[in-house]
């Protein structure tokens, strides 16, 4: 059995969680690792990813002596959430002739600005003939993919609301600075304004349900709120004093002709307490149709979502290694599912009647 070869981009607490992965899968084998970080370059991906043994594989950069040396299949991009970042490396992977799959959100189905790098990459990509994906747990399943799925049975769809509360307490720094953790409401708000604070991917969310959905909608609204901490609060990554931004409130809503057609409001919070806070972990979305349907989503991978972005891309690299060359939303591979690493199952033997 020939194996995928793997580069593992990014060796953060994400790209540990697909490392780790990766080891379960006997299909697939990680053959080189890139990181900026002077802490982990020169150091085992064993050692950087928590393996407990050592790979005899050194964490590498600058990246482009990576990808020169090293023969990959796919390159695992766990670095960035913005597209003006993850571009480059992006490009870099494709004129080696790999397969990306990334984490980067506004990637998952671009929107405004980003549409003509996306289109840049498609070109790209299907010049060197291979496929490129952008996927992750949100967005890429709990708030996308679910409620577009579960409108197969639905004739017709007048609106859909989707809202999830989820305790971002086992995320790392990186995402701390996007959703604006320990800084003071005033910073939080500057930073709303800048374009740099508040969760990545809620705009690119809503865009492909109304794209799946038929939607024709003429404007998505976008609105960013700090949560304060009334007490300290402190994760694996971060401490946080009283009377300062211990979470988000973002809500996006879809118009057309002045009606609200989609609504999606998320709240993310470190360390949730819900006396103060006043919110209940979960998701649950609703689509207003015939039939109308309702999904609530608890537990596991409501809560524990960087296992689940792991999951997601690791999952995906079966998918992006049998698509046509170019760049792929979710919606145009073919049905994502679990990639077990076993063969094929074969049909079943017997079927017994009662």
């Amino acid at each position: 059995m020939k194996k995928i070869r793997v580069i593992q981009y990014g060796v953060g607490a994400m790209g540990s969680n697909m490392v780790k992965l990766l080891e379960m899968r006997p299909e697939a084998e990680v053959v080189g690792a890139i990181d900026h970080d002077p802490a982990k370059i020169g150091r085992d991906l064993g050692e950087v990813a928590g393996l407990g043994r050592r790979t005899g594989i050194r964490v590498s950069f600058p990246a482009d002596e990576v990808l020169r040396k090293v023969k990959a299949d796919v390159v695992l991009l766990a670095t960035t959430a913005f597209v003006d970042e993850a571009f480059e490396p992006i490009l870099k992977s494709i004129e080696r002739r790999c397969r990306v799959v990334t984490i980067c959100q506004e990637l998952f189905f671009p929107v405004g600005k980003n549409v003509e790098k996306a289109r840049a990459i498609d070109r790209k990509a299907r010049e060197t003939g291979v496929g490129v994906t952008a996927v992750g747990i949100n967005p890429g399943f709990i708030m996308d993919i679910v409620p577009i799925v579960c409108s197969v049975p639905c004739w017709e769809i007048t609106s859909v609301f989707v809202r999830r509360v989820v305790d971002f307490s086992p995320y790392g720094p990186d995402e701390m600075r996007h959703i604006g953790a320990g800084l003071s409401a005033e910073e939080f708000t500057h930073g709303v304004q800048q374009g740099v604070i508040g969760h990545i991917g809620l705009l690119e969310t809503t865009a492909m349900v109304a794209h799946c959905l038929g939607f024709h909608i003429d404007e998505l609204r976008q609105i960013k709120s700090p949560m304060v901490t009334r007490k300290g609060r402190k994760s694996s990554f971060i401490t946080i004093p009283p009377g300062n931004v211990c979470g988000f409130r973002q809500d996006v809503v879809g118009f057309r002709n002045g009606e609200r057609l989609l609504d999606f409001r998320m709240v993310g919070i470190v360390s949730p307490d819900l006396d103060e806070d006043g919110v209940e972990l979960g998701d649950y979305a609703r689509i207003d149709g015939t039939p109308s349907v309702d999904i609530q989503i608890k537990e596991e991978i409501s809560q524990r979502g960087g296992l689940g972005t792991a999951g997601v891309a690791v999952n995906m690299i079966p998918r992006v290694m049998s698509a046509g060359p170019g760049f792929h939303t979710m919606n145009t591979l073919t049905l994502p599912h679990i990639w077990s690493g076993d063969p094929e199952p074969e049909a079943v033997k017997r079927i017994t009647y009662f």
